[in-house]
């Protein structure tokens, strides 16, 4: 019987290390599978958030870029516009509005400029080309209305703007000087029609 009574607790004994080791979670091992989770989770996220907002600068620069595309033609063709209407308020009408072809040209100026800064890279060494001033030696209004026109011509039909994809080196200097021609022909157009 002593031999069957130390089976039984033998047993029970077996029994409960048995259960003890079934039932007893290894801290260890969960804490690992928990910080690994963690840490892939953070990672994960943190991987998200990088790309949400690379996502969000691409399209904040393809907006501005799509912005300033906008701004370009606006002033491209306004400047075109603005030379029709004061070659017209030259040659229409019985007396000439010098105000209103100072105006025009002062308009072809800023929008030029604003085309200058937004198609090409400042050139620093430049010494204020086109604030040349008006003097007594100045061109008539006249002609420099035509000289203008010719310069803007010239200006609009650039290779630049043929190809948008490919543009050259030599092409975007000389477009460049043309643009910053019209620049200067049209702050002294501005300057000699308002003094009249």
């Amino acid at each position: 019987m002593k031999n069957t009574f130390a089976g039984v607790v033998g047993i029970l004994i077996l029994g409960g290390v048995v259960y003890a080791q079934q039932v007893v979670p290894n801290p260890v091992a969960d804490t690992e599978v928990r910080d690994n989770n963690s840490v892939r989770m953070r990672a994960l996220a943190l991987e998200r958030a990088k790309r949400e907002n690379r996502d969000a600068a691409l399209s904040g620069a393809v907006n501005y870029r799509m912005v300033g595309l906008s701004e370009i033609k606006d002033d491209f063709e306004g400047i075109q516009l603005l030379q029709d209407k004061i070659v017209k308020t030259y040659t229409t009408g019985k007396k000439i509005n010098f105000q209103k072809i100072g105006k025009l040209s002062a308009e072809i100026a800023k929008r030029a400029a604003r085309m200058n800064a937004k198609l090409f890279e400042p050139e620093t060494d430049r010494t204020g080309e086109e604030e040349a001033p008006v003097g007594s030696g100045a061109k008539s209004v006249w002609d420099l209305i035509i000289d203008l026109d010719g310069a803007i011509a010239k200006f609009v039909k650039s290779p630049i703007f043929l190809d948008e994809k490919v543009v050259d080196f030599e092409d975007s200097r000389e477009s460049q000087a043309e643009l910053r021609e019209v620049i200067r022909l049209s702050r002294n157009l501005s300057g000699q029609a308002r003094s009249r």
